[in-house]
């Protein structure tokens, strides 16, 4: 029997959506006790292994509006690595924390551009990497060391290594993000810092309202993207799953992307829905910094 990997619970309701994967269903599911929503069931880690093959990064379309179709790894060969790149990671470690030299784990690093530009501020930087492919790249092009293997599997880290680790857009692909945040109760010092960069899109009063109207008609939507995420959190159900397990939350941003950003999947009236319901959130989140569809999250290792 299936158990929440929040709460433990084992009562869920299907969502109105769904993927088919190696000719099987991964249902859209969400737990009646917490709410938290993933797929049922979950991928194989063999399913894993197709997912996140060498094609995720070289031929995986980029599915933001805003850039065209790249290859992952090619785009990195023309940047200047001897500074940090600037994104929302680094830009707010060097606001709060200017000046500190962190022991550095970052758990999806792909081939390790911002990796090594963080080495310009005297970091100790270590990467672990899913994909043998964009590690392989890293080691012997970067001369990081990355380790390829699972943040829920592997066993080449240290009590207490690091002070600071870094997971974006990564939780979300987890088979059990619980089991993960555990491991870094571990393998973080005390007080060490937890940073997640992840989607909230179930957070949306627009997917709110879509589920809504999906389940009073009676219909399911088959999403034409791969299942790379098998969980999907809000404010809430994240808050909980780290207070749970030994981390206290420092800061929690949970921004929304402009209108022109987001991706329109579906058919033309689906795609009108999703427009006219982004742009009053928009402008609901600027006011309120709420109803997001991204999350920033620092926490803090409270062993």
């Amino acid at each position: 029997m299936r158990h929440c990997d929040l709460c433990g619970a084992t009562r869920f309701e299907p969502l109105p959506f769904y993927y088919v994967f190696d000719g099987q269903r991964l249902q859209g599911t969400r737990c009646l006790q917490c709410d938290l929503a993933f797929l049922d069931p979950q991928p194989t880690p063999a399913q894993l292994e197709k997912l996140y093959g060498k094609e995720y990064f070289t031929d995986r379309p980029n599915y933001d509006r805003t850039e065209k179709d790249k290859a992952f790894i090619e785009e990195g060969k023309t940047v200047d690595l001897t500074q940090v790149r600037p994104d929302k990671f680094t830009t707010y470690m060097q606001q709060h924390y200017p000046g500190r030299r962190f022991r550095y784990l970052e758990v999806g690093c792909g081939p390790g551009y911002t990796l090594k530009s963080l080495q310009s501020l005297g970091w100790e930087t270590h990467g672990l990497e899913i994909s043998e492919h964009a590690a392989d790249y890293a080691r012997r092009e970067l001369g990081l060391p990355v380790v390829t293997g699972n943040i829920e599997t592997t066993e080449d880290f240290q009590e207490n290594q690091f002070d600071l680790s870094y997971l974006g857009d990564v939780l979300e692909h987890l088979l059990s993000p619980a089991a993960a945040i555990r491991k870094f109760g571990r393998i973080l010092s005390p007080g060490g810092l937890l940073v997640l960069a992840l989607p909230s899109v179930t957070n949306l009063p627009s997917m709110r309202l879509g589920f809504a109207a999906y389940k009073l008609l009676g219909r399911q939507r088959r999403m034409d993207i791969p299942p790379y995420h098998l969980y999907e959190f809000t404010p809430n159900t994240i808050r909980k799953m780290l207070e749970k397990n030994g981390f206290s939350v420092v800061d929690l941003q949970n921004p929304v992307k402009a209108p022109a950003h987001i991706r329109l999947g579906g058919n033309v009236v689906e795609q009108a829905a999703k427009l006219g319901t982004q742009y009053p959130t928009y402008w609901l989140n600027q006011l309120t910094g709420r109803f997001g569809d991204r999350m920033f999250v620092v926490a803090k290792n409270e062993k």
